[in-house]
């Protein structure tokens, strides 16, 4: 009988053990400590069913997000992210995470947002300049990607690609002589590089000054022959004027660059197509 009772104890002390979590307070203080033993999939087992019970706890949000992003689920970890983010904006920690998971995620829109709390947290805004520039630029706000581009480069003088962001910026926004002034104050600093002359070339084009383009591209060509994208750019721009004799040059240039092509940047066939038909050529 005294064995039947102990046995008896044994297993109830060990079923009370066992017993999982209900309350609110206990899901979430679980969730927390198998948060800081790095068991995540546990720690979001328990913090979404406190959730159920709790939808506005900030903490429970925040820890819920960085638990799917310790795993690298960054879809899920930047929805209750947000969530967090929403229900007590400007954050800083959490805008932090949401940064970080809205990189992985190219999700520009959120990261220019966590950016600005970040900024309004004690960041500097000169060490974004360069990223809000970029993000700005790829989901067409171009104007706004300018004014970064255009800070970032009086910020960094010295660096030779901010000059050619914000020509490039500018070429956008049709601002071809800003985008020339720009590639001329980077040859005075740097030099006559080759990537800058070339820039320079596309901005000329792009303001149908195909003359001063093609002795730029004619100029680069003599300097290396191979360059794959010299040839492409002086044959757009010589196919663009009246002249047959450049029209044929540039169908020649194509024909001649078309097998070497490997990739979707540069899409010449139809323009072959084009210039064989109004040349008449069999």
């Amino acid at each position: 009988m005294k064995k039947y009772i102990l046995f008896l104890v044994v297993v109830l002390l060990l079923t009370s053990c066992s017993k999982e979590p209900e309350t609110y307070k206990a899901l979430k203080s679980a969730g927390q400590k198998a948060f800081v033993k790095q068991d995540y999939p546990t720690a979001r087992k328990y913090f979404l069913e406190a959730l159920h019970k709790n939808q506005s706890d900030k903490d429970l949000l925040y820890l819920l997000g960085l638990s799917y992003q310790r795993d690298f689920l960054m879809d899920s970890a930047l929805l209750y992210l947000k969530r967090a983010d929403l229900l007590f904006p400007d954050e800083r920690e959490t805008n932090l995470a949401i940064y970080q998971a809205a990189l992985d995620l190219q999700d520009w829109e959120a990261a220019i947002k966590a950016i600005h709390v970040l900024v309004k947290t004690g960041d500097p805004i000169e060490m974004y300049y360069n990223q809000l520039a970029q993000m700005n630029l790829k989901i067409g706000h171009y104007v706004v990607a300018y004014i970064f581009a255009k800070k970032e480069l009086e910020t960094h003088p010295d660096i030779p690609n901010n000059y050619i962001q914000l020509g490039n910026v500018a070429a956008i926004l049709d601002s071809f002589d800003v985008a020339i002034n720009t590639m001329d104050s980077a040859i005075k600093k740097f030099g006559d590089k080759d990537v800058f002359l070339l820039n320079k070339g596309i901005y000329y084009s792009g303001k149908r000054n195909y003359k001063k383009a093609e002795k730029i591209f004619r100029s680069l060509l003599l300097k290396d022959s191979t360059s794959i994208p010299t040839k492409v750019n002086l044959a757009n721009i010589l196919s663009q004027q009246k002249s047959r004799k450049k029209k044929l040059e540039a169908y020649h240039l194509y024909k001649e660059i078309q097998p070497k092509i490997t990739t979707d940047v540069f899409k010449i066939d139809s323009t072959i197509t084009a210039l064989k038909k109004e040349l008449k050529i069999k």
